[in-house]
């Protein structure tokens, strides 16, 4: 559909990934214009300095997800859920609802040598299996910048992490809606138990990002 270029993400100074992309968003977002898909969402092929935020979270603390399961929620291109596999992981999940960041996300994991332990899923956060398994730690990356994405992201959280330990790793730039993180934050704590680990305002490629690590 569009031309593709795979990567090396240098995360840190013993860890780093392959990753296959778009080598033109604008492609991406022609290409979904063109099909009249006013639905979808084309910025998935935008790779996100919270995504690197996450992903050096987790190579400065590779606890987080050494021999744990983990899933990348709306992971798009899939970096900080190739890290956590990179990094250790038992089995890592990438949900994604736009098809052709899955398929993106599947030459990665094929570059990389994870078909073993990563694996895709076509997901929708609004509609959740009652069977749906539960991870020891969940990644969100930009999840936050639409008012009506906060309380359904904030319910599936307690949906999708493990009680009694699991953790949540959310990577948000502090200004683009800093009331959407607000009202997440009061809502994941205040009516799902969760504890704040760490708050922290980092700098990645000349961008400044929230870090949260929650505690389910």
């Amino acid at each position: 559909v569009f031309e593709l270029v795979t990567d090396q993400i240098i995360i840190s100074d013993t860890l780093s990934v392959r990753l296959v992309r778009p080598v033109s968003e604008d492609e991406v977002v022609e290409h979904y214009v063109a099909n009249e898909a006013f639905d979808a969402d084309p910025y998935w092929a935008t790779l996100w300095p919270s995504a690197f935020a996450v992903s050096r979270y987790i190579a400065n603390a590779p606890a987080l997800v050494r021999d744990k399961t983990v899933c990348d929620l709306g992971a798009g291109l899939g970096l900080a859920g190739l890290v956590a596999c990179a990094a250790g992981a038992k089995r890592v999940e990438l949900f994604d609802r736009e098809p052709l960041a899955l398929a993106c996300a599947i030459l990665s994991i094929e570059a990389n040598g994870f078909q073993d332990r990563v694996l895709v899923k076509d997901f929708d956060w609004n509609d959740v299996r009652e069977d749906q398994a539960k991870f020891d730690t969940l990644l969100a990356c930009d999840v936050l910048y639409e008012s009506h994405a906060v309380l359904p992201v904030a319910e599936l959280v307690p949906k999708l992490v493990k009680r009694g330990g699991g953790r949540f790793l959310l990577g948000d730039p502090p200004s683009r809606a800093p009331q959407n993180r607000k009202r997440f934050k009061e809502t994941l704590t205040e009516q799902y138990g969760a504890f704040v680990m760490r708050e922290l305002l980092v700098q990645e490629g000349g961008d400044e990002l929230v870090f949260i690590d929650f505690k389910m």
